[in-house]
């Protein structure tokens, strides 16, 4: 830790020499943000800690209380060139002022504000450039990082996956982080940034002292009411566009793969998986519902479920074609997710090893798919090497060509939703995702073509901004792409082809 503070006060330094060389008549401040509220793409709003007073440039700010600033489009400046340090563009939401981060930020005219809370005229401070130094959730990764497993593929590995009983479960590539070591380092970073924030409005409560006590606690009243009333607003606005939870994540695992067995295998959907529901004890064991004679002329697919946390899909696509048929028409699936949960993969082999002694009641020869899980992050450029790490003793420099038998699948990828599908198309493989998240500000290069409503009749490209466009956006890339509508909540279009397996 100590070496770690040392390189923090170090970057610290360097950049505050920096801003002091660009402009000597500036206000800068270095310091922690414990609150921020945003208010579209053109006002947001932070309170922050100052970490240090030998960081502070302006003698009129002191560390003992904490300071508010303001981001408005007309003040704020953005970066000189590209050599500047202060090169964080405008927050135009919450995330981009993340919470515990350590910034710093050139000030510029301070506005005097009655605070509604205490009644008195604050300072708040308009910012006109800033950069975030220290972002919790990259330092957290830091701490949770894995090495790379550079002895991932044997002949060992290799005689375990021609047996179906290798015990490898994780392959540890770039990127791959412990869950429970990220968790506890976001979650530390949480409390310390909470536990400063209470404190500095310790110091600051004998000011609320001097108000009526009547009317303080009038305002208090009024306060907790407007906020349960922005937390009510927010469970619906999270009901609307998060993932969900548990439950909702379990039952569009059970549908997209029902739906993948029908689409891509010719296996038909049970009523259950219809109606979002799938009961594995009851179905199992029933000789009568085999589809053996559906599959034979279907080969066997390697699934690379991108994306896919804890293995909810690739649990359930092994589950449902041992429900419905002996033959295993997907012979592995391969999880690519960055996070390391230890306790996941225990749970995925028992499992399996249940419906594996299931099916062999049924059919002595009967064998379940594989589940291992590939730990790094999926682009369409590292797909080629993430497919040789799958496939035990190959040579991981030695270019190969990937097999039609390749089925990509994302269920709410997030980030790599692009990727997967420029991944599939330049290697001619089947695909499914489900888009859920646009990430706007993230690709701000994705255009879309609109008519034009002005006098020249000429089309107009716009930013993908919207899930609709979005959609229209990733459809756009080919013409063997189709869209269908899932039974479930929350997003549920399907984007999929299906190429012809050799």
């Amino acid at each position: 830790m100590q070496c770690i503070d040392f390189i923090r006060d170090k970057i610290a330094d360097k950049e505050l020499s920096s801003c002091e060389d660009n402009d000597r008549n500036g206000r800068f401040i270095q310091g922690v943000i414990i609150g921020r509220r945003s208010l579209g793409r053109n006002l947001s709003f932070a309170d922050i800690a100052i970490q240090s007073a030998d960081h502070i440039i302006d003698e009129t700010i002191t560390n003992d209380v904490p300071i508010n600033i303001i981001f408005t489009r007309q003040s704020f400046l953005g970066p000189k060139d590209n050599a500047d340090t202060l090169n964080e563009p405008f927050p135009t939401k919450g995330t981009s002022l993340p919470y515990g981060a350590s910034i710093l930020a050139q000030l510029g005219h301070c506005q005097k504000v009655k605070s509604k809370i205490t009644g008195l005229i604050e300072d708040v401070w308009e910012v006109t450039r800033w950069k975030i130094t220290e972002h919790p959730k990259e330092l957290a990764k830091d701490m949770a990082s894995l090495l790379i497993d550079d002895n991932a593929n044997n002949e060992e590995d290799e005689q375990s996956f021609k047996q179906g009983k290798s015990n490898k479960s994780v392959i540890i590539g770039s990127g791959a982080m412990s869950c429970s070591d990220y968790l506890k380092a976001r979650g530390e970073a949480f409390e310390e940034a909470s536990k400063r924030r209470q404190q500095l409005l310790d110091h600051k409560s004998d000011v609320d002292i001097r108000l009526n006590k009547d009317q303080y606690r009038s305002r208090k009243t009024d306060s907790n009411a407007n906020s349960m009333n922005t937390e009510n607003k927010s469970n619906e606005i999270e009901s609307e566009f998060h993932h969900g939870g548990k439950q909702a994540k379990a039952k569009r695992a059970k549908i997209f793969a029902s739906w993948i067995l029908e689409t891509f295998f010719d296996i038909p959907m049970s009523i259950d998986s219809r109606m979002g529901g799938v009961q594995h004890d009851r179905l199992i064991c029933q000789p009568c519902q085999s589809n053996d004679a559906l599959v034979e002329h279907v080969p066997q697919m390697h699934v690379f479920d991108v994306a896919g946390g804890k293995g909810h899909l690739s649990l359930e696509l092994i589950l449902h074609q041992t429900m419905q048929t002996s033959t295993s028409v997907i012979s592995r699936c391969t999880i690519i997710d960055p996070v390391v949960r230890k306790s996941d993969a225990k749970q995925r082999q028992a499992k399996l090893k249940k419906a594996e002694s299931r099916l062999r009641k049924q059919n002595d020869d009967g064998v379940v798919g594989t589940i291992d899980h590939i730990a790094t992050y999926f682009t369409k450029d590292t797909f080629p090497e993430i497919y040789a790490q799958s496939i035990p003793n190959v040579n991981l420099k030695e270019k190969r060509s990937i097999p039609s038998t390749t089925l990509l699948l994302g269920l709410h990828p997030d980030e790599c939703t692009e990727d997967i599908l420029d991944a599939a198309l330049e290697h001619n493989l089947s695909v499914a995702i489900i888009p859920c998240c646009i990430f706007s500000s993230l690709f701000p290069s994705r255009m879309i073509t609109r008519s034009s409503d002005g006098s020249d009749g000429k089309d107009e490209q716009v930013s993908v901004r919207y899930y609709e466009d979005f959609l229209e956006y990733l459809l756009g890339k080919d013409e063997s792409l189709q869209v269908c509508t899932l039974p479930f909540e929350g997003k549920n279009k399907v984007i999929y082809r299906k190429i012809k397996s050799d």
